[in-house]
């Protein structure tokens, strides 16, 4: 277990996906998502995240499947308002919270992109958005601590006499993530726990006192978070020559399967060396590095903290001295490296976060 302040969450796919060795995304492996929740729990993880968007299998049945194969971990579960009456989502929800002995948690995903929920049908606008998933929280909650029918007429919602006979053991801890105006404007009343992105801690100094001296002009003090690539050794170079390794391996596969444009003329090898200086460009700060996540076909926003235990472990409380007190953190290999992570990183950060 982590001590009190600081906890640490893995990520949980529907099967063994990586950047660093792509699989079909539609191969559904219930014995990984089993394996892999037991290993997460067994490396002192308090929490998974099980992501949600508007093409990923949805959560709920993924984080039940891995509640009963495990006995402590809690899960973060990605959750789109909008789309299921609110009253319906918290007693699906609370069912989970009993029947894993309160080991449920909710991550409220309002969707920035206007395109992504097109596919679902939704054509509201962001800030339509983020008001429907305050709204949306605000209901959840009377149905999780109601004890008898109650009413509800909002923007949005407008129910009658709602209840659920079955309520959440402990409380359901609420998760907002973003980084926009609107986000941080109905995020400080929602949230229990605040998620950033995987930016430089610098970087969200700022952002980070104004969530906080927000919440506090209203009474409230939400825990902060933020999500990292971890990549780490024994030693920084071992470290690094796996980074390099991975980055690699993915830069071939875009260019020989044609997904990285060339030049007329252009040999493979002068291809693949075009590919590498234009991932590798515009590092980000510190250990962050931003070489494997802005292959041709990655993630552009996101960046990987490599080098050794023991840096990988500092470069977290520069974070956790901003006010981080979550970490989701993830590698390239699930089960490995949240053993790996288990065994050397989490112990570290813990220590430190004591110490000080």
């Amino acid at each position: 277990m982590t001590d009190d302040t600081t906890e640490f969450f893995g990520i949980l796919h529907w099967n063994d996906y990586s950047e660093a060795r792509p699989r079909p995304f539609d191969e559904v492996d219930s014995e990984f998502i089993a394996a892999c929740a037991r290993a997460h729990e067994d490396a002192g993880f308090d929490r998974v995240l099980i992501a949600n968007s508007a093409h990923r299998p949805d959560s709920l049945p993924i984080a039940t499947w891995a509640a009963a194969a495990t006995c402590r971990l809690g899960f973060m579960i990605a959750h789109r308002p909008g789309f299921i009456a609110p009253t319906m989502a918290a007693r699906m929800f609370a069912i989970l919270d009993r029947m894993s002995g309160g080991r449920c948690g909710v991550h409220i995903i309002t969707g920035a992109d206007d395109q992504e929920l097109h596919a679902d049908g939704d054509y509201s606008t962001k800030d339509d958005r983020y008001r429907r998933s305050h709204e949306y929280v605000e209901v959840m909650r009377k149905v999780w601590s109601s004890q008898a029918p109650f009413d509800h007429e909002g923007e949005f919602y407008q129910v009658e006499g709602a209840f659920s006979h079955v309520r959440p053991e402990k409380g359901i801890p609420v998760f907002w993530g973003g980084s926009s105006p609107a986000s941080i404007e109905y995020g400080t009343r929602a949230a229990d726990v605040y998620a950033f992105p995987g930016f430089p801690a610098a970087a969200l100094k700022e952002p980070a006192r104004d969530v906080l001296s927000r919440a506090r002009a209203i009474g409230r003090s939400p825990a902060l978070l933020t999500s990292l690539r971890v990549l780490v050794a024994d030693t920084p170079a071992q470290a690094w020559e796996r980074a390099h390794a991975i980055q690699d391996r993915l830069i071939e596969e875009v260019v020989d399967n044609g997904r990285f444009p060339t030049n007329p003329g252009e040999g493979r090898r002068a291809a693949i060396d075009r590919a590498r200086q234009a991932a590798n460009e515009n590092a980000l700060e510190g250990l962050l590095w931003a070489g494997i996540t802005r292959v041709p076909i990655g993630r552009s926003a996101l960046g990987c903290l490599v080098g050794s235990h023991d840096q990988v472990a500092d470069a977290l409380m520069e974070y956790r001295e901003a006010g981080f007190s979550r970490f989701i953190v993830s590698g390239y290999d699930p089960i490995p490296d949240a053993r790996l992570f288990g065994a050397e990183l989490i112990p570290r950060v813990c220590a430190r976060a004591k110490a000080r």
